[in-house]
């Protein structure tokens, strides 16, 4: 019974449970359709704030507007006709506008670009550029101030003429090379363009080319060279060798060479001197001189030579003219001896074989010969202290004495630059100058004992003033004085005030000769023949060199001398 009962039980709570499930399951939705809501608006919300925070930090796009200016030469047609802009960063934009006008860039994404403008022509070239490497928009802009210019480019330009072709050689390793041609409004403008930087112009114009050169590299135009004139170059005339003259003999090694030369295109020349003795290599002795002699001093003697000389302007172009001319046989120099002999005077002796000496000749003298000197020519004989002789030798084989000078007391001799020392028993020095005149020498004063031999003595008790000679020509020196006519200088000399002004003399000698050629040119050939015409000369040398060296006739130069010998 009790089983009963509790069986009925649970099939009534089981029916009441069932009853309660269907009663809930027909109750309308209302909770879930809140929490659906609720849900949806939820993510709307967060997808705005989404799309927001988007717009404000990372899809804004502004607008860049550009002034900028082009520095352009003004002597320059340059074909640009329009101008390029690149922004390259995570995005890229390019435009183009016209030359001259504001450039204007929309919808440009945040961010850091690189900015370039360029004014191009149709093929891209960029005569005129800008770059920032780091524009960072954030916002509307406005750049003012750009300017756009070339890079700068120093140019090392070389070139040569080849008959009446021009070579142009310009720097290396670029891509192309620019040319432009000055017109008759004084503008440059494209004339060439190259790959090559050896440029051949053929043919070129007699009036020349006035030109400018410009070098690419990657499409970028660099800044112009400067301007560069070409005109055909003429050579310059030959020269005219005036001496030594063609086939000519000379006897002495010291030679000046002399010539004349012009330039067609009044071109400043320079000269090359080069000389062959006989068959041996041929030797450059000078080398880009401005003046129109040379003085060579150590010509051999009995040779053939050959004296070849070039002129240059300095454009590339040159000419040259040869000729032959030799030099004397000299014989064998002989070795002389001269021997103070006592009372028996002088004795000569030919040394040239030391071994076998041969006396060929004696000096008779009065008095007792206990020392001689030969200088120049000249033996100065001391006769002990009796007096000095003097002996002209230029042949020893047949001398000549010339003067016995009565000294009482002397006892020595001696001669230095030009300087005749007589040394006397009482410890006294006279001091004479054998300079001009070696055959009478003049006496100059006293010197001390010290002095005795110097090279420039300390005198005492001058007589006078001893002036100095300066000799510029000596021996026959040809000067052209027009296109037909020389005149052949003997001797021209100075007489100048002291040892200082010799000095400036001498370290200004082309100078002093250019003044003579410069006052023959304004005489006629009669007038080297008239002595009085040769004194007027030498006032006027005179006059003009002391006006050269700022001086007078009583602190420089005193006295012009000037001998012609003959003119041709």
């Amino acid at each position: 019974m009790a089983e009963e009962n509790k069986s009925e039980n649970k099939n009534e709570n089981k029916l009441e449970y069932e009853s309660l499930v269907n009663q809930e399951e027909k109750k309308p939705p209302q909770n879930r359709e809140r929490l659906i809501i609720i849900t949806t608006i939820i993510a709307i919300i967060v997808l705005g704030i989404v799309i927001i925070f988007s717009l404000l930090f990372f899809g804004g796009k502004y607008n860049v507007t550009i002034n900028y200016e082009i520095v352009k030469s003004e002597d320059l047609q340059e074909p640009y006709n329009e101008i390029k802009v690149e922004l390259i960063g995570a995005n890229t934009y390019e435009a183009s506008f016209p030359v001259g006008e504001s450039i204007e860039l929309t919808s440009i994404e945040e961010g850091t670009y690189q900015l370039n403008i360029m004014a191009v022509n149709d093929s891209g070239l960029a005569y005129y550029y800008y770059n920032n490497p780091e524009l960072f928009v954030n916002e509307d802009k406005t750049i003012n101030d750009i300017k756009l210019e070339k890079s700068p480019l120093k140019y090392q330009i070389d070139y040569r003429w080849d008959n009446n072709d021009l070579y142009i050689t310009l720097p290396q390793d670029y891509d192309q090379y620019l040319i432009y041609r000055r017109n008759s409004d004084g503008i440059y403008e494209p004339f060439r363009t190259s790959t090559q930087n050896t440029i051949i112009l053929s043919s070129v114009p007699s009036e020349g080319l006035d030109l400018k050169f410009a070098v690419v590299k990657n499409n970028m135009v660099y800044d112009f060279s400067e301007n560069y004139s070409f005109q055909k170059n003429s050579s310059p005339n030959s020269p005219i060798i005036l001496s030594p003259s063609a086939n000519q003999q000379l006897s002495e090694p010291n030679v000046y060479f002399v010539w004349q030369a012009e330039d067609p295109d009044g071109d400043s020349l320079v000269f090359d001197l080069y000389l062959t003795a006989d068959s041996e290599q041929e030797q450059l002795i000078a080398e880009n001189i401005n003046t129109y002699f040379y003085q060579f001093n150590s010509l051999e003697m009995g040779k053939n030579y050959t004296l070849r000389i070039v002129a240059k302007d300095q454009k590339g172009g040159e000419s040259t003219s040869q000729i032959r001319f030799s030099t004397k046989v000299i014989p064998e120099e002989k070795v002389y001896l001269y021997s103070p002999s006592g009372e028996m005077g002088v004795t000569i002796y030919e040394v040239t074989d030391p071994n076998n000496p041969q006396e060929i000749a004696t000096i008779d003298t009065p008095g007792n010969v206990t020392d001689v000197i030969n200088h120049d020519n000249y033996l100065y004989i001391l006769r002990y202290m009796d007096g000095l002789s003097i002996a002209e030798m230029s042949d020893p084989n047949t001398p000549r004495l010339l003067e016995n000078l009565n000294l009482e007391g002397i006892n020595g001799i001696k001669i230095a630059n030009g300087y005749l020392y007589a040394r006397f028993e009482n410890g006294q020095v006279s001091v004479y100058s054998i300079k001009d005149n070696p055959r009478d020498p003049e006496f100059l004063g006293y010197t001390d004992i010290k002095f005795y031999g110097a090279l420039e003595p300390e005198i005492r008790y001058i007589q006078t003033q001893q002036d100095l000679k300066v000799e510029i020509i000596k021996g026959e020196y040809p000067v052209r004085i027009n296109l037909n006519n020389r005149v052949f200088v003997a001797k021209y000399s100075l007489l100048v005030a002291n040892a200082d002004m010799k000095e400036t003399v001498e370290n200004s000698f082309s100078q002093v000769f250019d003044t003579l050629r410069l006052i023959f040119s304004t005489y006629k050939p009669e007038d080297f023949r008239n002595s009085e015409k040769i004194a007027e000369i030498e006032n006027k040398l005179l006059s003009a060199l002391n006006e050269l060296f700022k001086t007078n006739t009583t602190n420089g130069i005193k006295e012009v001398t000037l001998d012609v010998s003959r003119v041709e």
